[in-house]
């Protein structure tokens, strides 16, 4: 007889959890860096991951449960997302390390599949990018606060 209930994943998560993890905390911080409160910056994220990612599941709840596994007030690091554009000798170095996941794909096959890796006729002049990083947790003090 099968065992009842979910079936046990011992804690695995689908790679694109920690992909929609980073785009929350993103969207949250900037949010808040720009003085909105805290369920409007919970909101602002929501709509941000369903902008950028459409087809990615999110909800307030799981933004809240982002802020409390990756960026806790209990914590003094957290993990710092910042947004950037890549252009120029950078972008040859990141469609570089393409090339080379390419050459891993050919050598290892079922490892990596080639047809997601990005080719040479694709190349763009500028490429968004989100650098992340451990860092003191932001502070974002009420601004009625005492000082």
């Amino acid at each position: 007889m099968a065992n009842r209930g979910r079936p046990k994943k011992d804690g695995v998560k689908p790679g694109w959890t920690l992909f929609r993890t980073f785009l929350v905390l993103h969207a949250y911080n900037e949010a808040r860096a720009k003085g909105n409160k805290h369920y409007a910056a919970i909101d602002g994220a929501v709509s941000a991951v369903r902008s950028q990612a459409p087809e990615m599941p999110i909800s307030a709840t799981e933004v809240k449960r982002v802020l409390a596994r990756f960026q806790s007030k209990d914590s003094k690091l957290s993990w710092i997302t910042t947004d950037g554009i890549a252009q120029g000798p950078e972008l040859d170095i990141l469609f570089d390390n393409h090339k080379w996941l390419a050459e891993i794909a050919e050598k290892f096959p079922g490892i990596l599949n080639e047809s997601s890796l990005p080719g040479d006729e694709f190349k763009p002049r500028r490429l968004r990018i989100l650098t992340i990083q451990i860092g003191p947790r932001p502070r974002y003090p009420r601004n009625n606060a005492r000082t």
